[in-house]
């Protein structure tokens, strides 16, 4: 019995029927590994370990704050908030309250410059400005709020 198997390597179509060929050989068997889709299969093929290490390599934990940092830092926000509440409404004029909001302004930033060492991220350069930045206002705002409190009093 002859076989009727092609031997020559021509055929009509030339490239299209390799590149159809190679699609369909590249997209692989749909029927395979079918059971992975019936109902209540946990079954996620054979690379699934490796699959779920690098989802867990890519999001590495952030480390949380302690509790009194976190804790600080939301008295800071609240206090500026209703500071600058009350600059822009009823105290508006008010010379003392104008020196007390430096005065607070400047003490919340040397909170937060003070508060950035208990950070556990690694030190970048736009940190270190960052905190540089910080560590003047806190400076100049202190002084000039605590001055303008004591030439008024």
């Amino acid at each position: 019995m002859a076989k009727n198997k092609q031997t020559n390597s021509f055929s009509l179509n030339g490239d299209y029927a390799q590149t159809q060929e190679a699609i369909r050989k590249a997209k692989g068997n749909p029927n395979k590994n079918i059971h992975h889709k019936k109902n209540g299969s946990n079954y996620q093929g054979y690379t699934a370990a490796r699959n779920q290490e690098l989802k867990t390599q890519r999001q590495p934990q952030r480390e949380r704050q302690p509790l009194w940092v976190s804790v600080t830092m939301g008295g800071i926000f609240v206090l500026l908030i209703v500071v600058l509440v009350l600059m822009t409404g009823p105290l508006k004029d008010s010379a003392v309250f104008s020196q007390l909001s430096s005065l607070l302004i400047g003490l919340s930033c040397g909170g937060l410059f003070y508060l950035r060492r208990f950070s556990k991220q690694p030190e970048s350069k736009f940190q270190t400005v960052l905190s540089w930045i910080l560590a003047i206002m806190a400076v100049v705002y202190t002084f000039v709020g605590g001055y303008g409190l004591i030439t008024m009093l």
